[in-house]
């Protein structure tokens, strides 16, 4: 399993667990008060565990998406999952579901049955439409 440091590079190779790297700076829109905030650097868990990545963000709009997407070491960005904010439905797409507070503005991934190759970076992204009159 690779261990990842925040440059991404192998840092350290340990069985049986699974590190995963976190950063939230990856957002677009063209709103400049949108803020996206990384609640942890990394998190762990064993091989087919549950493991769940957490979110925060700041917007002053009413309709706005998140997504999430993952890193590959390849630097491939793989889009994972999207909320659009105005949906009461949870969102799921294979082992791959959110939990979203709209009220407390955060928005976590949780991966199931967590896999050796779910050790990679991974990225919450904000976007708030835009609308021409």
């Amino acid at each position: 399993v690779l261990v990842l440091e925040r440059t991404g590079h192998l840092f350290y190779s340990h069985y049986h667990r699974i590190n995963f790297f976190l950063s939230f700076d990856f957002s677009a829109g063209s709103n400049l008060s949108q803020k996206v905030t990384q609640v942890q650097s990394t998190a762990s868990t064993q091989e087919g565990e549950e493991v769940t990545l957490d979110c925060s963000y700041e917007t002053s709009q009413n309709l706005y998406h998140l997504f999430w997407y993952k890193q590959l070491l390849s630097g491939e960005m793989i889009f994972l999952i999207r909320q659009i904010s105005s949906s009461t439905r949870t969102e799921r797409s294979s082992r791959y579901s959110v939990v979203f507070q709209k009220s407390t503005k955060s928005i976590s991934l949780v991966i199931s049955a967590s896999q050796l190759e779910d050790s990679v970076k991974y990225y919450c992204a904000l976007w708030e439409p835009t609308h021409s009159v």
